[in-house]
This record gives structure tokens, sequence and C-alpha cells, in this order.
């Protein structure tokens, strides 16, 4: 996290220096290079936000008996007898 915010950082100041520098010399391509570097920022952080949350998800763990309900399977048996069927729990 500390890598990513200083990388995050790092774009941005020179972000703002191409932008002083595009100011100075009147050059709309370094405006262009300085609009670029700032997406790359953004959007290095946007892929980190979502990659969190998607192995937050993927990694948490929880026991069959927390997700789902028992599944009750119903057991017919082929000699007559008194009870037609059985109820067993899985």
């Amino acid at each position: 996290m500390i890598i990513l915010l200083a990388t995050a950082a790092g774009l941005v100041l020179w972000s703002f220096q191409l932008m002083r520098s595009a100011l100075r010399l009147r050059e709309a391509s370094l405006i262009f290079a300085g609009t670029l570097v700032a997406l790359s920022a953004v959007g290095l952080v946007a892929v980190y936000l979502l990659m969190d949350s998607c192995m937050g998800y993927l990694s948490a763990e929880t026991t069959p008996s927390e997700s789902s309900p028992p599944i009750i399977v119903q057991q017919q048996s082929l000699v007559p007898s008194s009870r037609s069927s059985e109820f067993r729990v899985l």
C-alpha cells in the first residue's frame, strides 16, 4: 500500500511538473503528456482498489453450514413396508 501511494504521488508530482513546463513553454504536447501521467496515477489507484475488494471477496472463508441450509434428500425403498419413504439429512 505504501509503495502504491508513493508511486501515485510521484506520478502526480511529475504531472504537475509537466503542466508547469507546458505553461511556461506554451507547448501543447506537454499538456497532453501531463494529462496522460495524471490519468495513469488515477488508473493505478483504481485498479488497486478494484483488486483489493476482489481479493477480499475471493479469500473470504465460509463453512458450508454458514453459507447454505442443509439439503434434505427423500429416499424411497423398493420393498413395501409400513413406512413408504424415509428422510435423511446430508
